[in-house]
């Protein structure tokens, strides 16, 4: 009988045991972290351009926004999202955030930029800068092709402040900070990308320059940029198509120490200068001063050429007014 108790008490603790002891089969409900960014990578770009943000806890996203409009999620490896500039996004600075089932993460910002209004047909394609080597903080001048409406021009993937810009040559400033050596130069347009080296004297030894492109006054269409006349830097002679001589080297042998050529293009139906650089070489001293044609006037008196130096990095202005070969004529000063 006691035996009988005994086992009763023993399967009435195991029933105690099993219905009020720990469950160990079943486990707490787990909370979804909320994500957090790190990066974004470009910082900026036009609706299209393709963007990868960085981060934690973001590998269960369900919504990736640039301010309210949400993009399209193109690719997640669980640290960084694929995404696209969407259509619709505002222009300038905007903030991206990333949705997941644990919340709204932080913001980057992100600059969306507005397509240009002049866009070449193909890719761009560079061939060279002048000089071949600056200081910091210094001016320079890119040459390539298909070069209208660039995106953005940087250096070692600093970006450059871009003055001028058209299909042949884009005017810009070398990235303060960059260290001396060989930077590598992109120049990003709406049809793709294109590289090409530069060399980087450093710092500056007395300062950033003193003059840059800015000053450059985009011509208007009937601006006639004549070259065969006695500008202040050298008696200009046009020889065939846009190719040109300075005749105060002419030696009567045609063997002149200084030559150059030049394209001006405004289109009209674009409202836009294409083409609009000019360059000439001193063979004797190798100097090379290459530039853009200025005006600020539809007819102006006085015509400019503003020039960069390819051995001093400098900015000069050569002018040639047009009364000297015609007192009589009506201008705009």
């Amino acid at each position: 009988m006691k035996q009988l108790i005994r086992g009763r008490q023993l399967f009435l603790l195991l029933l105690i045991i099993l219905f009020t002891g720990p469950r160990c089969g079943k486990s707490k409900k787990e909370v979804t972290p909320v994500p957090a960014l790190s990066s974004v990578s470009p910082l900026k770009g036009i609706v299209g351009d393709p963007v990868t943000v960085n981060g934690q806890n973001i590998g269960n996203a369900d919504k990736i926004t640039f301010n309210s409009t949400a993009s399209t999620i193109v690719g997640n490896t669980g640290t960084s999202i694929t995404t696209v500039v969407p259509s619709g996004a505002t222009v300038g600075m905007n903030k991206i955030a990333v949705y997941t089932s644990g919340g709204k993460s932080n913001e980057l910002q992100f600059e969306v930029i507005k397509e240009p209004d002049n866009v070449d047909p193909l890719p761009p394609t560079l061939s060279k800068i002048i000089p071949a080597a600056n200081f910091t903080e210094y001016p320079v001048l890119i040459y390539g092709d298909n070069l209208s409406g660039a995106i953005s021009v940087t250096f070692n993937d600093k970006d450059a402040v871009v003055y001028t810009n058209n299909k042949k040559v884009i005017t810009v400033t070398v990235p303060k900070d960059l260290p001396a050596g060989t930077a590598t130069v992109k120049v990003k347009t709406v049809k793709g990308t294109s590289t090409i080296n530069f060399q980087v004297s450093g710092p500056p030894p007395a300062g950033p320059a003193s003059v840059n492109f800015s000053i450059i006054t985009i011509p208007p269409p009937n601006y006639v940029p004549g070259i065969s006349n006695n500008w202040s830097c050298g008696l200009f002679s046009l020889q065939d198509g846009n190719n040109f001589v300075d005749l105060n080297t002419d030696d009567g042998t045609f063997n002149y120490d200084v030559t150059g050529s030049y394209e001006y293009h405004f289109d009209k139906n674009k409202d836009y200068n294409d083409l609009n650089y000019i360059e000439f070489t001193n063979k004797t001293t190798g100097e090379t001063f290459a530039g853009q044609f200025s005006s600020p006037t539809a007819n102006p008196c006085v015509l400019k050429m503003v020039l960069i130096s390819s051995k001093t990095g400098t900015i000069s202005t050569c002018t040639f007014d047009r009364r000297s070969n015609e007192p009589d004529l009506q201008c705009d000063q």
